[in-house]
């Protein structure tokens, strides 16, 4: 069982880093990408993701200390509608280095409210079997319905307007791999974040400076509960404290991997992201949908 946890945390923090976005935006509040699980925009963004983690213990001994990069990019057909595209490279010394399986998917959203801060995004994501590395990437597919949502706090009253900064995303996916052998299971998550930028520039100004003026602190949740299989019922996962920076073309997020029992990983880990909004970068090109289409009614 602790190898088949050991392997299920992997794919948790592989593969759904993979589908995340830079930003979202819901009227003034501006969702930044989280580093473990999709938020819930539909943009074009090009990411990049780096981790070291400490896997769970296998039967006969450790595991290594395993080291994630990743690159995946988002591109949108219309405002609503992108395709996703992205892989990982898995580096854990000698006979656990290679890349995982290629992860496509297609994201649509379904609802937006800019004066309650509010999106709820659509996604259909599938891991493809056989596209990795022998040992590294999985014989089968899984594939991954999905509902992103974010939230922000800036129609708060007056009297609790230092909380109007304060916004949520999350996320609950199920897991369902083409081999019947291969235990289900439902990815979940939420990220709490303090936006400063909001506080300073809709709040109230308390005199920071760059690039304190630019970070929103905050916390991941992400978690894996099996459906099915020996390990059923059990859920794994992490505490993720962190900040990230956000740029005018960009943004920089730095987190720590706590886990929250011993099947999810032993000692502390860490993620780095590194998101390009290209819608904002090439508006007009690049970054723009190739069937653009009317705000209205978005």
């Amino acid at each position: 069982m602790a190898a088949k946890n050991a392997v299920g945390v992997a794919l948790v923090l592989c593969a759904v880093s993979l589908a995340a976005h830079a930003h979202a935006i819901a009227g003034m509040r501006v969702f930044p990408g989280t580093l473990t699980f999709p938020d819930p925009g539909v943009t074009d963004e090009l990411d990049l993701g780096f981790g070291r983690t400490a896997l769970a213990s296998m039967p006969g001994g450790s595991a290594p200390d395993t080291s994630t990069f990743s690159l995946a990019e988002s591109k949108t057909i219309t405002q609503r509608l992108a395709v996703t595209l992205g892989s990982s490279y898995q580096g854990a010394g000698p006979g656990g280095n290679g890349f995982g399986n290629l992860g496509v998917g297609l994201d649509y959203g379904l609802w937006k409210s800019d004066s309650q801060e509010t999106l709820i995004t659509g996604a259909l994501n599938e891991s493809l079997g056989d596209t990795g590395s022998a040992g590294i990437g999985t014989t089968y597919s899984v594939f991954s319905p999905a509902l992103l949502f974010g939230r922000g706090l800036g129609d708060l009253p007056s009297p609790l307007r230092d909380l109007r900064p304060l916004a949520f995303t999350g996320m609950l996916a199920a897991n369902l791999p083409s081999d019947a052998a291969v235990a289900r299971s439902v990815n979940w998550g939420v990220s709490v974040q303090y936006s400063l930028p909001y506080l300073q520039s809709y709040v109230r100004d308390i005199g920071l400076h760059a690039p304190f003026s630019e970070l929103v602190p905050l916390v991941e949740f992400p978690m894996q509960t099996y459906t099915s299989g020996p390990a059923a019922g059990q859920t794994i996962g992490s505490i993720d404290p962190g900040f990230v920076w956000i740029g005018r073309y960009g943004q920089i997020g730095l987190e720590a991997t706590v886990p929250i029992n011993r099947a999810s990983g032993r000692g502390l880990g860490f993620m780095l992201g590194v998101g390009l909004y290209l819608d904002d970068i090439y508006p007009h090109s690049l970054g723009a949908p190739l069937f653009p289409t009317s705000q209205k009614g978005s």
